[in-house]
């Protein structure tokens, strides 16, 4: 059979294909997206347990052969969630613009501002991930997985300011990581969530907090 080719001999088809190919993956992620948005809001709605791969496909207004067939079953959601928050755009720009920067009291702002717009973005996901790990491995696997991610981004951070020689010389480099994952660790910004702080009040305080922890010196602390 002899493909249509224009006046450069170029095969009209190919073009065509690639054309409807890429028309096909856009559609697959639509799809996948708006699965993934469905279970993270079922899953936060009513626990993780409680929702079956049937109610997801129904509430997404697609087969439930699609469901599997564009993610998986429920361990596969749930991984896709938390790979999802821990891919976040903002946890690279963040640690971009940490090691740009030559202040520690600077470098904490940063931490603050970004660590808080990732988990207020991905606030449903960790409720769930958070209320599910002790009760289900799946939701425990994933749970690591985006945990691991996010401690893997704060010691990043604490490696700078000291490679920066900005934390106290009592403080060792274990210490430090620990007192970042206490003040910027997803229970923290829990906390502070329960207690009905606003961001802007929740990033000061605790940029403060770790600021006295860790650094050789520190601005006076905002008021709660």
């Amino acid at each position: 059979m002899k493909h249509a080719t224009n006046l450069d001999g170029y095969d009209l088809s190919m073009g065509q294909r690639a054309y409807t190919s890429r028309l096909r993956a856009q559609k697959a992620e639509q799809t996948r997206r708006a699965i993934l948005a469905t279970a993270r809001d079922l899953f936060a709605e009513r626990g993780y347990g409680r929702v079956s791969l049937a109610t997801i496909a129904a509430e997404a207004d697609v087969a439930l052969n699609t469901v599997y067939s564009s993610i998986g079953g429920k361990p596969a959601l749930i991984l896709a969630l938390a790979r999802d928050s821990a891919d976040d755009e903002q946890a690279d720009l963040t640690r971009q613009q940490v090691l740009a920067t030559d202040d520690g009291r600077e470098i904490l702002r940063l931490t603050a501002l970004g660590t808080g717009e990732v988990i207020e973005r991905h606030a449903k996901t960790l409720t769930v991930l958070m209320d599910a790990r002790n009760s289900d491995a799946d939701v425990a696997k994933a749970a690591d997985y985006k945990m691991g991610h996010y401690r893997d981004l704060l010691d990043v951070i604490t490696d700078r300011l000291f490679d920066l020689g900005e934390v106290r010389a009592e403080v060792t480099r274990e210490q430090a990581r620990d007192i970042m994952w206490f003040y910027f660790g997803a229970s923290s910004w829990s906390t502070v969530r329960e207690l009905g702080w606003p961001y802007p009040q929740a990033t000061a305080w605790l940029e403060a907090q770790a600021a006295a922890a860790l650094l050789t010196h520190h601005h006076a602390h905002p008021p709660v």
